[in-house]
């Protein structure tokens, strides 16, 4: 019964890792979506140009305030929970400090964006509203939401986030799960995401820079996957 059991779970542990594989391509595949769209049609830089926007093409305004990539922070935190699971009994500390970061951070990220679908209905109530003092009230709220949008809430999550990749890659280079160069490569991302997009120039640049190390590691990381997905034991 316990060979039983181990061979199942030894085929789940299979049928995981092949899935994180793919799920990293789909993940890379993302990253230079948002960058194409992001130079194509730029976001706007007020509160009624979004409204417009909405109103225009509602796909386009949940694109330019991040949905697709609120979709890629949470397909992320599968990828995280990979790693705790290949990572746990070679470093046990780092992996579970890295997990609970990660989680945070997907929430905090996901609460940050409420203004999503909430700037699409404040559009709305624009569009119909009557008179000049109803509009002022909807832009107010709007101005809220953008507030919110890259607010405490974003900057933390942006931070916990690389906090979580920089353990992760730390426990990746000390073991032998993966290839040398995919920590070194991840601890690279990790550290240049402590500055947030939001602080000045400085953190623009930033964040635009570690899109760089990024594709190749979510390539490296793929192949990794699929790697392990061809094991037959996952206790050593």
């Amino acid at each position: 019964m316990k060979l039983d059991g181990e061979i199942a779970a030894n085929e789940q542990m299979r049928v995981f890792f092949k899935f994180l594989g793919a799920l990293s391509i789909v993940l890379f595949s993302i990253i230079p979506f948002q960058a194409a769209i992001f130079f194509i049609a730029p976001p706007p830089t007020n509160v009624i140009s979004y409204f417009e926007l909405f109103q225009k093409s509602p796909l386009l305004g949940f694109i330019d305030f991040d949905l697709n990539l609120t979709v890629d922070n949470i397909l992320f935190m599968l990828v995280y929970i990979g790693l705790y699971l290949l990572l746990k009994k070679r470093n046990p500390v780092f992996s579970m400090i890295g997990l609970v970061f990660s989680i945070i951070s997907v929430a905090l990220y996901i609460v940050s964006r409420e203004a999503i679908f909430g700037m699409l209905a404040l559009s709305n109530q624009y569009a119909n509203a009557i008179n000049e003092i109803d509009k002022q009230s909807i832009i107010t709220n709007g101005k809220m939401l953008m507030t919110l949008f890259n607010g405490t809430c974003f900057n933390i999550s942006y931070c916990f986030g690389g906090i979580a990749l920089t353990l992760f890659s730390i426990s990746i280079v000390k073991s032998n799960v993966f290839s040398k160069k995919i920590g070194w490569l991840g601890l690279v991302i990790g550290l240049l995401m402590l500055v947030p997009p939001t602080a000045g120039k400085f953190g623009f640049v930033l964040s635009f820079v570690s899109i760089v190390p990024m594709l190749p590691w979510l390539i490296m990381l793929a192949i990794g996957f699929f790697k392990l997905g061809k094991k037959t034991n996952y206790n050593n």
